[in-house]
């Protein structure tokens, strides 16, 4: 089932005790839609804050209702900040997180000269001057299968940082910068640390040189950007 969700008003997608998440919340309202027990797994486990345009999350069930009602049905039960796209059938095997090709996730910067209340939940307002043509070119050294070990918020339990960004595109549309990455997954905090980098190049405060250290790992990114302007935009299978 596609989902797409405001995360402004969730503590991340993970279900956790007396939190209000979006994992917690699809499954209370499938078990009662459905009748029974359901385990619901998402292909991205979005922190809290972020939101998703196109999150999608598997579950199994031996519930009569036909796939294709299921988005129509669940929505009646759903909150206004999370709403199912639509829902179908797929394999036994599949998984939503592990059957991806890739991800793709949007940061969005604001960079009018005041806050605006209308773009503050979906957009970081950062008020300063942004060379793109730079940023772009601080985003490409990200491209390819790489070590991403200097752009990940948790190091503990971890082995494995190895992950292949496919696109890193920077776009200027009025008053907002957008910075697009499509890759194989994300680790934590990984995009919103990645966006960090990339707009301090683009401001002109660091240099391609010192994104350069960054993808060596002979440093460690440590501006991570607020939650609000990240968004799941869509995954691939």
């Amino acid at each position: 089932m596609a989902v797409e969700y405001d995360g402004t008003d969730f503590h991340g997608f993970a279900a956790q005790p007396d939190l209000r998440t979006v994992q917690g919340t699809l499954t209370d309202a499938l078990e009662r839609l459905l009748g029974c027990s359901v385990e619901v797994t998402g292909a991205g486990r979005t922190d809290a804050g972020v939101h998703a345009k196109g999150q999608v999350v598997d579950f199994a069930t031996e519930a009569s209702i036909p796939a294709k009602r299921v988005a129509r049905a669940i929505n009646r039960l759903l909150p206004v900040d999370l709403q199912a796209i639509k829902a179908w059938e797929v394999a036994e095997d599949f998984s939503a997180r592990f059957s991806a090709k890739s991800r793709i996730y949007r940061y969005r910067l604001y960079t009018g000269r005041r806050a605006s209340v209308w773009k503050a939940r979906y957009a970081c307002w950062f008020p300063y001057e942004v060379d793109a043509a730079m940023a772009q070119t601080a985003a490409e050294m990200l491209v390819g299968e790489k070590d991403f070990r200097a752009f990940c918020a948790d190091w503990s339990e971890r082995e494995n940082f190895v992950r292949e960004i496919y696109r890193a595109e920077v776009r200027r549309k009025g008053s907002f910068i957008d910075l697009e990455l499509e890759g194989t997954a994300f680790m934590k905090g990984m995009v919103r640390l990645i966006a960090g980098a990339v707009f301090l190049v683009g401001r002109g405060s660091r240099s391609l040189d010192w994104m350069g250290e960054l993808v060596a790992n002979s440093r460690r990114a440590s501006l991570m950007m607020p939650p609000q302007g990240l968004c799941l935009m869509k995954v691939r299978y």
